[in-house]
């Protein structure tokens, strides 16, 4: 795991590493990503954003309550620029933080019918969900409920 010297959301909330911001305050910074998703024919679907926080946090169940206000608060309104500027059919908000090691972030996919995103969602891993048994779910249902 990086140290938060060595990371590079962390040198980017510091200004050591140049981003176009689209948003920043205390706790949060929203910016540009520079990977952008694209058509097959090369075409990008502009306004893959990232929300970061500024505090190094690796996990996004290391972040508090009020943290997640905060970040889900600039996830949506920036969300709506992005809607605004673009008019992609959905705006996809993803947080895993795998691509970015050892600091969380919110990532903001604008998507259209048949892009990438949404072919790997609806040819892809819709193949994966099948109706959980009713005794599977109430027993997933409880251990959520006492964890």
């Amino acid at each position: 795991m990086a140290e938060a010297s060595e990371c590079i959301s962390c040198k980017i909330t510091r200004g050591e590493e140049s981003c176009r911001k689209l948003y920043e305050d205390e706790s949060a910074l929203c910016i540009v990503d520079m990977g952008q998703v694209t058509l097959e024919n090369g075409e990008l679907i502009p306004g893959r954003c990232l929300v970061i926080p500024k505090r190094h946090v690796s996990s996004y169940y290391d972040i508090s309550g009020d943290e997640a206000r905060k970040l889900f608060t600039v996830a949506k309104n920036v969300a709506s620029k992005i809607k605004r500027a673009f008019d992609p059919e959905f705006v996809t908000v993803f947080i895993r933080g795998r691509g970015v090691p050892s600091h969380t972030h919110i990532i903001l996919q604008p998507s259209v019918e048949n892009d990438p995103v949404d072919s790997f969602f609806f040819q892809r891993i819709m193949d994966f969900f099948k109706t959980a048994p009713e005794e599977a779910l109430d027993d997933m249902a409880q251990k959520i409920r006492e964890a």
